[in-house]
Formats: C-alpha cells, sequence, structure tokens
C-alpha cells in the first residue's frame, strides 16, 4: 500500500460531510425562521395537500359569513315588519274609534282620523317599498326570498323574509281601516315566521361553517407548520456535524503534511 497519495482522502470525505452538514442547518433554519416543514422539498405531497384544505377552510369562513349577511338582512327585514305591525294597530284603532261616528264631529273629528289614518296607509306601503339591505329589497306586495350560500361548494339556504304585504288603498273612511289593519296584521305574522325560520336555518348553517373552517386549518396545520422541538433538535445536530467536520478537514491536510517531514 503506497504510503503517499497526491490527494487528501480523508481532507474530502469530511469536507463532503461538513457540506451535507450545512446544507441540514440551512433547511433547518429556513424550517424555524418560516414555520413551513414543506420547505426545501421536506413534503411536496403533503404541502399540495394542506394547500387544499387552507383552500377548504377559508371558503367555509366565507360561508360563515355570508350566513351572517343573510342574518342580518333578515333582522332589517324584521325591524321593518316590527314596524309595520305598530303601524296597523295604530290603523285599527282609528278603525274602531270611527266606529263610534255618531257621537262624533264630520267634519273635525271623522276628518282628523282619516287624514292621519291615510299618513299611516301611506307609511306602511313605504315600509314595504323601501326596507332595503345594501340596495336589495326585503319587502314587497308579492313574496321575496334570497338564497344564501352557506357551504364552501355554492349550497345555499333560501331566506324569505315576506310571503307580500298588500298594498293598503287609500282610505276616506277612517271607519274602513280595520279591515285593512287586520289583513296587514296577518301579513306581517306570516312574514316574521318566514323571518325567524330563515334566521334559525341561518344560524345552524353558520355554525356548521365555523366548525368546519376551524377543523380544515388544524389539519392544515398539522401537515405543513415546522415541528420546533424536532427541527431545533436537528438544527444542533447539524452544526456540531459541521464544526466536527471542518476540524477533521483541517486534520486530514495536517496529516498530509507528513509527507514533507520524510523529504526532509
Amino acid at each position: 500500500m503506497p504510503s503517499v497519495s497526491n490527494i487528501a482522502v480523508g481532507a474530502l470525505v469530511a469536507g463532503s460531510a461538513a457540506s451535507k452538514a450545512r446544507h441540514g442547518m440551512n433547511e433547518s433554519i429556513a424550517r424555524l425562521s418560516t414555520g413551513m416543514r414543506s420547505i426545501y422539498g421536506g413534503d411536496a405531497a403533503g404541502q399540495s395537500v394542506a394547500n387544499t384544505l387552507q383552500a377548504r377552510s377559508k371558503s367555509w369562513a366565507i360561508a360563515a359569513r355570508n350566513a351572517e349577511d343573510g342574518i342580518s338582512a333578515a333582522q332589517t327585514a324584521e325591524s321593518a315588519l316590527l314596524e309595520i305591525a305598530a303601524l296597523a294597530q295604530r290603523l285599527r284603532e282609528l278603525g274602531i274609534q270611527a266606529d263610534n261616528a255618531a257621537l262624533l264631529s264630520s267634519t273635525n273629528d271623522i276628518a282628523a282620523m282619516d287624514k292621519e289614518a291615510v299618513a299611516i296607509a301611506d307609511a306602511i306601503d313605504a315600509i314595504v317599498t323601501k326596507a332595503t339591505f345594501n340596495g336589495v329589497s326585503m319587502l314587497g306586495t308579492s313574496a321575496v326570498s334570497k338564497a344564501i350560500g352557506v357551504t364552501d361548494d355554492g349550497g345555499t339556504v333560501t331566506l324569505k323574509t315576506t310571503g307580500g304585504i298588500t298594498a293598503i288603498t287609500a282610505i276616506t273612511q277612517a271607519g274602513a281601516s280595520d279591515g285593512s289593519a287586520d289583513t296587514t296584521l296577518k301579513e306581517v305574522a306570516v312574514s316574521l315566521g318566514h323571518v325567524a325560520a330563515g334566521i334559525a336555518a341561518l344560524k345552524g348553517r353558520q355554525a356548521v361553517a365555523y366548525s368546519a373552517s376551524a377543523n380544515l386549518a388544524a389539519a392544515a396545520s398539522r401537515i405543513e407548520d415546522t415541528d420546533f422541538a424536532k427541527e431545533t433538535a436537528n438544527l444542533t445536530k447539524n452544526s456540531v456535524l459541521n464544526q466536527s467536520a471542518m476540524a477533521m478537514v483541517a486534520q486530514a491536510n495536517q496529516a498530509q503534511s507528513a509527507i514533507l517531514a520524510v523529504l526532509q
């Protein structure tokens, strides 16, 4: 076996080990600094799955927000319906009061009641026409329904805010107000039932959406997030190996100098 070589084999082996250790250190540093386990080619397939899970999670979060918007729209309709009910109650009071017309002055008392009844009827019709959420009508003289997106794949819940509120024609006799009021009150009651059912359905679907979003985000996190305890240990290990390998490179190079001693 020759005792002389132009190649420091030990130094090459140690250098290769040092290079490998440095790569390991860089990978650990990158994973610890970014919080992503898959970086540096750590788990491309896993990252693909995590991306899909994250997309689903965020979509479910938006679906939950859609449901919240639907609830807000329903509450807008509910508030308008309650105001209509209050006005209809007063309209009915005027109708019953006008039934006592025999004891009232036609030129003053009945005329005053008629004017109030007309004003109330106009107010009810205006609310029915102008009650909107973000510019979208919530009430009307016919049924009003809106589709609310509540899933991550386009699924919807139908929010019905009214079965229709019949327009009140001009009232010239306050005594006719009680019939119009009864019709309005009945329609308001039905509409409030639709709104309450819609709110209940949206709250349930919203809870499901929030749960799905949270659990999908947790699943994605388990796949793509860095295990800090493990990666810190890897960083320490590779740091030690790198220092040791570099020290061995120096030792191997120094061993070659023994050849010079023989030549001297």
